[in-house]
């Protein structure tokens, strides 16, 4: 579908806007009423659309509603993560969230290119065997799996920061 290239690019927009947003010399409380606002219009729209029957939420196509409605949602995430950390100044915790933060692009591509395609498929055959014996549904077994992928694409953006090198663009 070439027409879903204006979705898709109304999601690069809004973060876009959203950096600019913040990287403006406007107050800080009015940044953070600003990023909530457009996420409140975002997800009463997009939910509107879709529970009035215009436009259902369908990811795969990126269809209006689904543009509306995720990009609602990470604007209002937006907003209460600048508001504890920049605005309260609350670090605690953060340094989980900097180790990945420090090397985004490159964990991004590590993940769509070979933990996509490798990694999820190793790990989840080591999990999936050494849990079976427990009884544990399939559902808990994948979230095991899946957070164990997590860990060690952490760990990889943990090295990569130890060692001071990030990877930009």
């Amino acid at each position: 579908m070439a027409i879903n290239c204006v979705p898709t690019a109304a999601h690069t927009i809004w973060g876009v806007l959203a950096g600019k947003l913040l990287m403006s010399n406007r107050k800080d409380l009015d940044k953070v009423k600003t990023l909530a606002l457009w996420g409140l219009i975002g997800l009463i729209v997009g939910y509107g659309l879709h529970w009035t029957g215009i436009t259902p939420i369908i990811k795969r196509i990126c269809t209006s509603s689904f543009v509306l409605v995720s990009g609602g949602w990470c604007l209002l995430t937006l907003a209460l993560f600048y508001w504890l950390v920049d605005v309260l100044q609350w670090r605690k915790g953060d340094f989980f969230f900097s180790v990945v933060g420090m090397n985004s692009i490159f964990i991004y591509m590590f993940t769509q290119l070979l933990g996509s395609q490798w990694l999820n498929g190793f790990v989840s055959i080591f999990a999936s065997g050494f849990l079976s014996w427990t009884g544990l549904a399939e559902g808990g077994i994948l979230a095991i799996s899946a957070l164990s992928v997590l860990g060690i694409e952490w760990t990889l953006c943990y090295w990569l920061y130890k060692h001071r090198i990030f990877i930009r663009i």
